[in-house]
């Protein structure tokens, strides 16, 4: 790592130089970072979930689905996280058939997750099937199905793909070589329009058939749990309340899931359009004798950024379903962190292609800075009050059966405009006996007499 300099060193040169018309590796850079503290944040939701109620085997399987993601996107970019030298080469490429191993275990959680929602005998006998530590086999298998597909392919370099490794300590000649041991099929030529960025390295990774048919299977998995769940759902018109939206919930984040998954696939069948061909160990910014189209820079990014987006939509929606009548007031929490993560991606993604728009056109970005800025902070207070209406659409508000006793108490304390002592003597310690929270009993509160106010 030191012919790249130090971290921080190098960080801040490649980020602050990093250019829609030459030097990008600083805006995947930043991908990279954000899958990693995606993974980081879909741990402690699956932790959250697990700790809710371990005894229950729905928890401890949607734990393990959320992990299984965490670990998908931990490893989804880890070839644009650093500078890595030629030695991480092995290790980059084991932690792509890691990748692809999760894929083909989130594709059987999500065949298998309708079954904790059916009243059917068979699915009662797979959903304990995989309520215990039989579930915790699915790794072993999913490993032994991928190496042997792997091998029976050519081996993991040729079925999941090769790994491109080049370096640049200057502007001219450089070096590289492959996971394979093969060498690069070019001569390496490091570009004055990256300058800024010397000395670095790039990894570039590439699609072996296998990881062509893996690419479908979440997606069709997604597809096959939300339709099973909605006939689930459709069919059985007595669920209770809490289970009518736990499902609805469950069916949602399935939903979000296939649809950011779709969107993955549409843009890289736009990349292999661009190119006319999957990309390969010739499709480099060092490549003389090719020119990577500008396309490229901007969708190919976006593969597995999708996957981390819809990893992170289904998290936080499960979560929801999950916990929400566990955990007093998560679901307000939920709402609140999902409407300030959008509007801070939103803003962030805005500020960086206006930016760079501007740079491009007229050679002044910090004008797409204020064109973007200033409505975002001009209009700031509207766009969160939408998103806050969009994330109570997604994780509406949902109250435990103590939670709703509660409440009707309070509507009849204050229904004729006035709380005596002895009723707030009885409202105490009907929540002591219920175990809430001050903060909890204040919410439940405001929530009755913002509803009784507009009923008025």
């Amino acid at each position: 790592m030191s012919d790249v300099g130090g971290p921080l060193d190098y960080y801040w040169r490649t980020i602050s130089n990093a250019e829609y018309s030459s030097s990008f590796i600083g805006y995947w850079h930043i991908l990279a970072v954000f899958s990693v503290i995606s993974a980081l944040f879909l741990v402690f939701l699956s932790v959250l979930i697990y700790r809710a109620d371990p005894s229950k085997g729905k928890n401890r399987f949607m734990a393990f689905m959320l992990l299984t993601e965490a670990i998908r996107c931990a490893t989804s970019m880890l070839y644009w996280l650093y500078s890595w030298p030629e030695s991480y080469l092995s290790v980059l490429s084991n932690f792509r058939v890691v990748y692809y191993i999760m894929t083909l275990q989130l594709f059987f959680l999500y065949i298998f997750a309708p079954a904790f929602y059916s009243s059917k005998p068979w699915a009662k006998r797979i959903s304990e099937l995989f309520s215990d530590a039989r579930l915790y086999i699915l790794p072993l298998v999913c490993t032994i199905v991928i190496l042997s597909m792997s091998a029976a392919l050519g081996g993991k370099h040729v079925a999941i793909g090769d790994i491109g490794w080049t370096s640049c300590p200057s502007i001219g000649d450089g070096t590289g070589s492959t996971s394979s041991g093969d060498s690069m099929p070019f001569d390496v030529t490091c570009p004055e329009s990256w300058s800024s960025t010397y000395p670095m390295t790039l990894s570039s990774p590439t699609l072996g058939p296998l990881t062509r048919i893996l690419l479908f299977l979440p997606t069709l998995g997604a597809i096959f749990a939300a339709l099973s769940i909605n006939r689930i759902y459709s069919n059985n018109q007595s669920i209770e309340h809490n289970k009518s939206v736990e499902i609805k919930a469950v069916k949602l984040g399935f939903v979000g899931k296939a649809f950011l998954q779709i969107a993955t696939i549409l843009l890289l069948f736009t990349l292999i359009g661009i190119l006319g061909e999957s990309p390969t160990l010739d499709t480099h910014p060092f490549n003389p004798d090719e020119q990577v189209p500008k396309l490229l820079i901007a969708v190919g990014p976006l593969l597995p950024t999708t996957v981390v987006l819809a990893a992170l939509f289904e998290g936080l929606v499960f979560t929801y379903a999950m916990v929400k009548n566990e955990v007093f007031g998560i679901d307000e929490k939920l709402r609140k962190g999902f409407t300030t993560t959008v509007f801070t991606g939103v803003f962030a993604l805005l500020f960086l292609m206006a930016t760079e728009a501007m740079e491009v056109v007229f050679d002044k970005g910090w004008l797409g800075g204020i064109l973007i800025g200033l409505p975002f902070i001009l209009f700031r207070k509207p766009i969160l009050v939408y998103l806050s209406k969009v994330s109570t659409i997604i994780m509406p508000e949902s109250f435990t059966s103590d939670e709703i006793t509660y409440m009707e108490l309070y509507k009849a304390a204050i229904s004729d405009g006035l709380i005596t002592d002895k009723e707030k003597s009885m409202l105490k310690i009907q929540a002591n006996s219920y175990g809430f929270t001050d903060s909890r009993v204040e919410f439940l509160e405001a929530h009755c007499t913002k509803q009784s106010s507009e009923e008025e």
